[in-house]
C-alpha cells in the first residue's frame, strides 16, 4: 500500500464511523466505501479510533439542574469548567461542552470567553478591599483567600497582583462607575434637576446594556450649559450638541451611575442628598427644572408643568426653603384630553394628567436673583416685568456659574 493510500484510510474509517452513528447498517458503497465489522463499529463509537464520544441527551429535569447550576456559579463568579467539576462531584453525568454551551449561550452579557465576568460594582469593591489588605502586609494568596472568604469570589493571584502594582483597575473605561462615586456640586444638581423635567435617562440596549442620559432642546444656551455640566460631572470633555429635527439641539452622555440616579419616576429620595447638600445645589436644581420645565409670559408668570406632583412638591419645598412661595399643584390637563401638536400637524391625546405651579407675584424678584434661566429669551422676559414694576434694583442676579455660556452672553 502507497504512503498517500495508508495516510487517507484513518480519515475513510473515521467518515464511515461517524455515519454509523445515524445509520445502523453500513453497507459497500458504489464508490468503494469501507465495510466494518461490529467489533471494529463498537471500537470506533466509543472513541477508540479517534472519533469522539457521543452525548446522550438531557432529560428535561437534568436540563433545568444543569441551568441553575450555571446561574448560581454565575452569580458567585465561577466558570463553565468549576461549575462541570461542581455538577460532575454531584454525580450528574454531563458534558464539559454541554455545560459550556449553556454557559455562554444563556449568560452571554454577563461572562465572555476571557473569564467569568462581575459586576463593576463589585469588582470595584474587591479592588478597595485588596488595596487596603496589601497596605496593611498581606500577601497576595492571602488576600485572595481571604476574598474568598468574605465574598465567595475567587481572583487569581495575577490579578490582584495588577490592582496593586497600579497595572490595571475596574475603574478603567468608566469614569464614575457607580451613584456612590458621585460627589455633589452645583453641576451636578442642576443635571437632575433638567433630566428631572423634560430630559431623559434611558436604557437604549437591553442585550448591550448601554445608558443614556441627555435632553434636546431649541435654545443653544440651554444645550450647552446642560452639556458643561454634564462633562464637569463625568470628568470629562463636554459632549457636542447635535442638531436634530425641527431645529433641536441633542446632547446626551452614556452613563450607568447617572441612568441609575436619574431613571423615571425620579426617586426624591435617591437625589435628596444630592440637592440638599448646599444651598448652591438647591438653587441650581431649581434652575435645572425651571430651564426644562418652567416659562415665563407677558404678564411675567412664572410657572412650571409636570405629570408627577410629589415632584412638583418637592420643588416647592425647595423654592420656600429660599424664601419663594408657590401655589399649588393644580391641574392643567388631564389625562385623555385630546390636543394638537402645531409642528406634527397631529391630535394626541395626553397619557397623564398634567399638573402646574405658580410662582406669588411678591416673590418674582426673589426668583429673578436667586433662581432664574439659563435660557436668554425666559431670562429677559422676566427681567423685564420686573424692571418695568420698579422691583429691579441696578445689582446683577446671583450668579450660580460664573464661567458659564450664559453669563458670558450676558456680559457682552
Amino acid at each position: 500500500m502507497s504512503r498517500d493510500v495508508a495516510s487517507r484510510v484513518p480519515q475513510q474509517i473515521a467518515e464511515a464511523a461517524c455515519s454509523l452513528v445515524a445509520t445502523p447498517i453500513v453497507g459497500q458503497g458504489a464508490g468503494g466505501g469501507l465495510q466494518l465489522s461490529p467489533s471494529d463499529k463498537a471500537t470506533w463509537l466509543q472513541g477508540e479510533g479517534g472519533v469522539k464520544k457521543t452525548q446522550r441527551r438531557l432529560t428535561l429535569e437534568e436540563k433545568a439542574k444543569v441551568l441553575e447550576a450555571i446561574k448560581i456559579g454565575v452569580e458567585r463568579g465561577y466558570g463553565y469548567g468549576r461549575i462541570w467539576k461542581t455538577l460532575k462531584a454531584s454525580g450528574m453525568d454531563v458534558s464539559k461542552r454541554t455545560v459550556e454551551y449553556w454557559y455562554y449561550k444563556k449568560y452571554r452579557g454577563k461572562v465572555g470567553r476571557r473569564g467569568e465576568y462581575l459586576p463593576r460594582e463589585l469588582r470595584i469593591r474587591l479592588y478597595e478591599e485588596a488595596l487596603k489588605m496589601r497596605k496593611a502586609g498581606l500577601g497576595y494568596k492571602r488576600i485572595r483567600k481571604r476574598i474568598e472568604e468574605l465574598h465567595g469570589v475567587k481572583l487569581s493571584p495575577a490579578v490582584i497582583a495588577d490592582w496593586c502594582s497600579g497595572a490595571h483597575s475596574p475603574y478603567n473605561g468608566a469614569r464614575i462607575p457607580t451613584i456612590d462615586h458621585l460627589k455633589p456640586s452645583p453641576e451636578l444638581a442642576y443635571v437632575i434637576g433638567v433630566v428631572a423635567g423634560d430630559g431623559w435617562a434611558v436604557k437604549t440596549n437591553a442585550r448591550s446594556g448601554e445608558y443614556r442620559v441627555g435632553a434636546r432642546a431649541k435654545d443653544i444656551e440651554f444645550i450647552e450649559e446642560f452639556a458643561r455640566c454634564l462633562g464637569k460631572v463625568l470628568g470629562r470633555e463636554p459632549p457636542r450638541p447635535v442638531p436634530v429635527e425641527d431645529g433641536l439641539l441633542l446632547v446626551y452622555v452614556r452613563s450607568r451611575a447617572l441612568y441609575q440616579l436619574l431613571q423615571k419616576p425620579i426617586d426624591i429620595d435617591r437625589i435628596r442628598r444630592f440637592i440638599e447638600h448646599c444651598e448652591d445645589c438647591k438653587r441650581s436644581f431649581l434652575r435645572g427644572f425651571y430651564d426644562s420645565e418652567g416659562s415665563v409670559d407677558n404678564e411675567g408668570k412664572i410657572r412650571c408643568l409636570n405629570t408627577d406632583t410629589r415632584l412638583l412638591r418637592y420643588v416647592q419645598k425647595l423654592l420656600k426653603l429660599l424664601g419663594i412661595e408657590t401655589t399649588g399643584p393644580k391641574i392643567s390637563a388631564r389625562k385623555g384630553t385630546l390636543l394638537f401638536d402645531k409642528k406634527l400637524g397631529e391630535a394626541y391625546k395626553k397619557r397623564k394628567n398634567v399638573y402646574y405651579i405658580y410662582v406669588k407675584a411678591r416673590d418674582k424678584l426673589k426668583f429673578y436673583k436667586l433662581v432664574g434661566f439659563t435660557i436668554r429669551r425666559k431670562q429677559q422676559r422676566l427681567e423685564e416685568y420686573v424692571r418695568c414694576h420698579g422691583l429691579l434694583e441696578d445689582e446683577p442676579p446671583n450668579q450660580l456659574f460664573p464661567n458659564s455660556l450664559f453669563h458670558s452672553i450676558r456680559s457682552h
